[in-house]
């Protein structure tokens, strides 16, 4: 049984140990019903053949691919809309969208053990495209579907809850003027993001709630 009450706690020591600041009246997080193995991987590649529009990858390669491994059922709304355009019809606010899947897809592959490490004050790793299905060669998404292996309720509710806090702490760093360190606003929100989407089934990718 979860104790959302030690979990704060838990997270707001972690947080003031790394010299950060907490907020007493933050709410703890309600435990929710994640989401199946399916959908987790479905997600993950879906961000990992968006990411490459990021990278130049014309759109219309990305949407054969989808479509011919079977990962068309899991796109968001926004991201059909994308699909239906030309690389150079994307505006530069939407590419960089994309580019930020990177880091979205950095905590999915904590979620499902690929990596073993979520360190908030640390960067994505190198090694990470060697995780994900390559593209470029046409490979599809079973080895890694078969790899993924979801983490324990208990651990993905800790590190949503910590991801939460901080959250908060690099928002009022930005909004008050002061530095955070290594730990990043916009990566934390991004990891943040599928982190509450693999908690709660029932929120839409384009609309995840993220407030603090």
């Amino acid at each position: 049984m979860i104790d959302p009450q030690q979990v704060k706690a838990d997270s707001e020591r972690i947080i003031l140990e790394a010299g950060g600041r907490i907020c007493d009246w933050l709410p703890f997080l309600d435990d929710r019903t994640p989401r199946t193995l399916d959908a987790i991987v479905g997600r993950a590649l879906v961000l990992n053949a968006m990411l490459q529009i990021a990278f130049k990858a014309p759109t219309n390669i990305i949407k054969d691919w989808l479509d011919n491994n079977g990962v068309s059922a899991h796109l968001s709304a926004n991201e059909r809309t994308l699909l239906e355009k030309d690389n150079d019809e994307l505006t530069a606010q939407e590419t960089t969208d994309l580019y930020w899947y990177i880091e979205s897809l950095w905590a999915l592959l904590w979620v499902g053990n690929l990596i073993e490490d979520l360190g908030f004050d640390q960067p994505i790793q190198d090694y990470m495209a060697s995780l994900c299905p390559a593209l470029q060669h046409n490979e599809d998404g079973s080895k890694f579907a078969n790899n993924m292996r979801i983490r324990s309720h208990d651990e993905l509710f800790r590190m949503l809850d910590l991801y939460f806090r901080l959250h908060w702490w690099t928002r009022d760093g930005q909004l008050n003027g002061y530095e955070t360190g290594d730990v990043r606003l916009d990566i934390i929100m991004e990891r943040r993001k599928a982190l509450e989407w693999v908690l709660d089934d029932s929120c839409d990718w384009d609309n995840v709630e993220l407030s603090t």
